[in-house]
């Protein structure tokens, strides 16, 4: 409890909230495991030889990037500079690339590690990948408070910085030190740029190996660190750069960590340039491998992590910061004012408790996975209606909790009279997400239309989730008391379960709704709305909502104009956001407000 409250205080002290400055997080506070005390060892910066450098590093610490507020992502990177284990290249492979991420919208941390040296470690093979786990640890510990998506955190490295990283990628699960709880040092992607692999002598930068594992290390201990032959189903997909002129790091390294994934059918691009050596950080020339950039950005956009930033515009029409161009109508007007400032932060007042469920699907005939919260004071007692929230595409049950603040919104509200205590559902919507298999192939579901999106989990939701939550919990288990809200991919299975399923839900909320929203999205051409009768004699509240900056607002401008044509009630809610994390915010601090009453 103690070592948690220091940690704690470091981080508030070093970090306090992030901002566009680079702020300082003390990894260790003082007390770094399997340390010596070595008064003669002092840290370092230099610029000698063209490079700045620093070496000789005791207390290692993150040193934060926050990506912009107006173009952020959720995800970020922890950045591992290289220097064959003997020094940091913390400027070309530290700093410089931190900044590039925020360009894309993306939180950078460049992680300034210890350097292996046995008059400082106990052991020094497992002194950087101690400072790696601790490092990102703490980033998806702290994910929420940092406006981080805890499922989209990588892990970078460059030459020496790149065999940290592969070892992060690999043995996330050895214990190198005594972890304060059980938050995953798992890097969900892994960006790997001429990277040292392997410690086999035929094929590794010797420098790197002699000055990690000694000069006559053990066979078992050249295994173990030989990271192509650790990769397993677990291990997280990889972007790789290399020069086939590199006369530092042999490039069988990255061709040997490709073929490795390749063996378990882990996502994996490779890009092997005719030059540019070793060491040349974001490009140095004109020639080819100066472009990697531009290729790992296209990657990271395929798998969901950054936004494309250029889309085409109609002539008079305002550009989508996702989606496509906008056309803003005579009713596309906010209704609701912005909540106040601070209604999603962690506030001083009575908690609710988050519980990850393991519950067994029999429609899907598999294990599966949800976080259901329930209020401060739950009593079983008591009866309680029952919110499920829906996440977007690409995302997980976290999403609304960790990058939305979902339970800060209503522990706030509640503490504040505004609400009554309601127990709130987060399921996995894509249902290839097992307990067996978290991380399913995003490039398969993309190629089979995402049906895992669709039927699947619509009947995952009612005839599982829904009858698990009323038989394991305190709840009404009538529609007055249950309310369906999604955003994103998650709105429009909102609205596509929701309307069709009116005799199970008396609050319906779609932000953001996707594509995959039936006969407006562009995807499927099934009706919407099977029973307007209904829809308007019994929904006591459906809410659309959109943000005008939005690519995708004309889905949710066709649902309006329908249900207005249908005589159907319901709020029409378009503010100044985008496409993200602040618009359903927002419409989630107005629609609970307006739902069990």
């Amino acid at each position: 409890m103690k070592q948690t409250l220091l940690v704690l205080i470091c981080l508030m002290l070093g970090v306090g909230n992030l901002s566009a400055q680079s702020k300082v997080i003390d990894l260790w506070n003082g007390k770094v495991p399997g340390s010596i005390p070595n008064p003669d060892f002092k840290q370092t910066v230099d610029s000698a030889n063209n490079w700045v450098k620093m070496r000789f590093v005791t207390d290692p610490v993150l040193d934060v990037y926050p990506a912009p507020a107006d173009k952020a992502t959720g995800t970020a990177v922890v950045i591992c500079p290289g220097g064959g284990y003997w020094a940091l290249a913390i400027d070309h492979e530290g700093k410089k690339v931190a900044e590039w991420l925020n360009s894309l919208g993306v939180t950078a941390f460049v992680l300034k590690y210890r350097l292996p040296d046995s008059s400082i470690m106990e052991n020094k093979s497992i002194g950087p990948m101690q400072d790696g786990q601790r490092a990102m640890r703490i980033v998806r510990r702290h994910a929420k408070e940092w406006g981080i998506n805890p499922d989209k955190i990588g892990i970078m490295g460059f030459s020496a910085g790149g065999h940290l990283a592969s070892t992060l990628s690999t043995h996330f699960n050895e214990k190198a030190y005594q972890p304060i709880d059980s938050t995953s040092a798992r890097p969900d992607f892994s960006l790997l740029i001429y990277p040292v692999i392997s410690m086999d002598s035929t094929t590794t930068h010797m420098g790197s190996r002699e000055n990690l594992l000694g000069k006559h290390p053990s066979p078992e201990l050249v295994k173990h660190f030989s990271n192509d032959l650790q990769v397993n189903a677990q291990t997280p997909p990889a972007f790789l750069v290399q020069s086939m002129d590199d006369n530092v790091v042999p490039v069988r390294n990255s061709i040997d960590y490709a073929l490795a994934l390749k063996k378990y059918k882990i996502p994996c691009e490779l890009h092997l340039y005719q030059s540019g050596g070793h060491g040349y950080g974001m490009g140095k020339t004109k020639n080819t491998e100066s472009t990697w950039p531009e290729a790992c950005r296209k990657w990271l956009e395929m798998r969901g992590l950054v936004v494309h930033g250029s889309v085409a515009v109609k002539q008079g029409a305002r550009r989508g910061g996702f989606g496509g161009p906008i056309e803003l109508g005579p009713d596309d007007k906010q209704v609701f004012s912005d909540p106040p400032a601070g209604f999603r932060e962690k506030r001083d007042v009575p908690h609710g408790t988050m519980t990850t469920v393991k519950y067994d699907s029999k429609t899907l005939s598999t294990q599966r996975e949800m976080l259901v919260y329930t209020p401060p004071g739950y009593s079983a007692d008591k009866k309680y209606p029952v919110i499920y929230l829906l996440h977007g595409l690409n995302s997980t049950a976290g999403q609304w909790p960790y990058w939305v603040r979902a339970d800060y919104v209503v522990d706030n509200l509640l503490a504040d009279g505004k609400i009554g205590p309601a127990i709130m559902v987060f399921p996995n919507c894509n249902a290839n997400v097992t307990v067996g298999n978290p991380k399913p192939d995003e490039r398969a579901d993309r190629k089979d239309g995402f049906k895992g999106y669709g039927e699947p989990f619509e009947n995952d939701l009612l005839k599982d989730i829904i009858p698990y939550v009323e038989s394991h919990y305190s709840v009404y288990t009538d529609r007055e008391h249950r309310a369906l809200v999604g955003l994103s991919m998650g709105g429009g299975q909102t609205l596509n379960i929701g309307l069709a399923h009116i005799d199970l839900f008396d609050y319906i909320g779609g932000f953001s709704s996707a594509p995959n929203t039936n006969q407006f999205g562009g995807l499927s051409k099934a009706p919407l709305l099977p029973d307007p009768t209904a829809a308007k004699d019994s929904l006591k509240v459906l809410w659309l909502a959109s943000g005008s900056k939005d690519g995708l607002i004309r889905v949710s401008q066709g649902v309006h104009r329908y249900l207005k044509e249908q005589g159907i009630p319901h709020v029409w809610n378009v503010d100044g956001n985008a496409h993200d994390d602040t618009e359903w915010a927002n419409n989630l601090y107005w629609f609970v407000q307006q739902i069990f009453k």
